[in-house]
C-alpha cells in the first residue's frame, strides 16, 4: 500500500495548485498518521489538503462500544479501510461527536448500506498474513 499511499499523495499535490509547496517526501510525512505502508489515516493537515484539492467526502457519526479498545480500533480500520480517512470531533451544545470522513464513494455508499461504520467493519474480511503463517 506504500506505493498507492504515495500515488494518492502526489495526485492531490497536482490537485492543489502549480504553485504548490508541497514535496512528496513532506506530503508524505505530514497528510498521513503513519509512514508505515498499512493504514491511510489523515492528519489534520492532510484532511484540509483535501479538502482545498475539493477532493469528495462523506462523513458518519460512530461510537465506540468499549472506549478502552481505540487502539485496536485504529488497527481494524488501518486493516479494512482501503481509503484516505480522518477522524475526528464535532463540539456542540451537548458535547463531542466523535466522526470520521471517508474520501471513497464507493466505500461510503457501503457504510450507508450498512447502517453504520461499525457494522460495515465487521463485514468487511481481511486476507490473512502469509508472514504470519511462516
Amino acid at each position: 500500500m506504500s506505493n498507492y499511499k504515495q500515488l494518492i499523495t502526489e495526485k492531490i499535490i497536482k490537485e492543489l495548485a502549480d504553485d504548490s509547496v508541497w514535496t512528496v517526501d513532506d506530503a508524505m510525512k505530514k497528510w498521513w498518521m503513519t509512514p508505515r505502508p498499512d493504514g491511510l489515516r489523515l492528519t489534520d493537515m492532510g484532511d484540509l489538503s483535501f479538502r482545498i484539492a475539493k477532493i469528495e467526502f462523506y462523513n458518519y457519526d460512530f461510537e465506540l462500544d468499549n472506549p478502552a479498545s481505540w487502539h485496536s480500533y485504529i488497527l481494524e480500520l488501518n486493516k479494512k479501510l482501503k481509503c484516505p480517512y480522518f477522524i475526528s470531533v464535532n463540539k456542540n451544545k451537548n458535547g463531542k461527536k466523535p466522526f470520521i470522513r471517508l474520501y471513497d464513494s464507493k466505500i461510503a455508499i457501503m457504510v450507508s448500506l450498512y447502517g453504520n461504520i461499525q457494522e460495515y467493519l465487521k463485514a468487511v474480511k481481511v486476507p490473512n498474513d502469509r508472514r504470519k503463517e511462516k
